[in-house]
């Protein structure tokens, strides 16, 4: 029993990493719809950043925390953080989920700057 509950969560969480469709080439496409970048609190600090201001602070972020990319069928080349001795996630990581969050809500409510676009340099593997 404890070993089906296991695979459900790990099923449940690789799902919700995974949840943001990308197109052809493995670019994202539009926001996240779940997962933890998925909404913006109503108390967001990032509510008074210009949209310039949060995209340019979610690359420096990314380009501050350990990752690679998968290489998996249908997501190959999207950005995985490396994780060190258990830890869950950093507060970096949790910083861009803020502001991912944040983008997120500017561009459903059609602010069209607001999308999420690769933050990984490079190429993603085909």
């Amino acid at each position: 029993m404890k070993t089906l509950f296991a695979v459900v969560i790990a099923t449940l969480v690789a799902g919700s990493v995974y949840s943001q469709g990308t197109a052809g080439t493995g670019q994202p496409v539009g926001p996240k719809t779940t997962g933890p970048g998925s909404f913006s609190p109503a108390n967001s600090p990032f509510k008074k950043w210009t949209t310039k201001q949060l995209q340019q602070r979610r690359l420096d972020l990314y380009h501050q925390i350990p990752q690679t990319q998968t290489n998996l069928p249908g997501h190959r080349g999207e950005p995985v953080f490396i994780h060190h001795g258990g830890e869950a996630s950093s507060d970096q990581q949790k910083e861009i989920y803020a502001i991912e969050g944040e983008l997120n809500y500017r561009y459903q409510h059609g602010d069209k700057d607001a999308e999420l676009k690769r933050a990984m340099p490079g190429q993603p593997h085909m």
